[in-house]
């Protein structure tokens, strides 16, 4: 009876042991898991914002129109671009993550931070979206897209209704060419009486010049 009890008991510790040693296992993997994630996130999110740094100057803002017409918002982009003429942006990296960014060529300069979510595609390896966070003054979308505030568009669900929206213009596309920066407005779809149509883009390109 004895011998039984001392089985049981060793046998006891055994187990505890074991799942000790296999709590500590599983704490070890799920950290070195949750490192790996947060590692991949950053070298996506931080890639496009490593093709930003240096200065850029505003080359051209256009309506890419893909049905329908656009001719307001052509007018509208054509004032714009007039004003936007001689702007540059700088962007710089202080530290090991923070991303800067600076409006130039303005009577009152803009700064702040910004960071960037990429998407990797076979077609567009350098693409994804933008989101800048000013300090003080006008966010970079307003300045660049703020004529085309308002503009209604629609989303069909998946039961097929459809949901009337309005344009959001703060967090626009990025595309990085050779030498070329494009920052791009999706105008969405809307339901016309031929069925769905997509309205285009609006573009607004800047060129390399440091």
């Amino acid at each position: 009876m004895l011998f039984y009890i001392l089985i049981l008991v060793f046998t006891g510790c055994t187990s505890a042991k074991y799942q000790k040693m296999q709590n500590e296992r599983d704490i070890r993997r799920e950290a070195y898991e949750d490192a790996q994630r947060k590692d991949t996130y950053k070298r996506s999110r931080d890639f496009l914002s490593d093709d930003m740094l240096g200065k850029w100057r505003f080359l051209e803002l256009v309506v890419e129109e893909r049905g329908g017409s656009e001719e307001i918002l052509k007018v509208k982009a054509a004032r714009t671009a007039r004003r936007l003429k001689g702007l540059t942006l700088r962007f710089w990296k202080s530290g090991d993550a923070a991303y800067n960014y600076q409006i130039e060529k303005m009577a009152t300069k803009t700064h702040g931070t910004y960071t960037t979510r990429a998407v990797y595609r076979g077609d567009k390896p350098k693409s994804g979206r933008i989101h800048f966070y000013p300090i003080s003054g006008p966010k970079i979308p307003d300045l660049l897209f703020n004529f085309a505030k308002g503009i209604p568009q629609q989303v069909l669900l998946s039961d097929g209704e459809a949901l009337s929206t309005i344009l959001k213009i703060d967090i626009p596309r990025i595309l990085m060419k050779e030498g070329q920066m494009d920052l791009t407005l999706d105008l969405g779809m809307i339901l016309a009486p031929d069925g769905w149509l997509h309205r285009g883009n609006i573009r607004c390109t800047f060129e390399r010049i440091e």
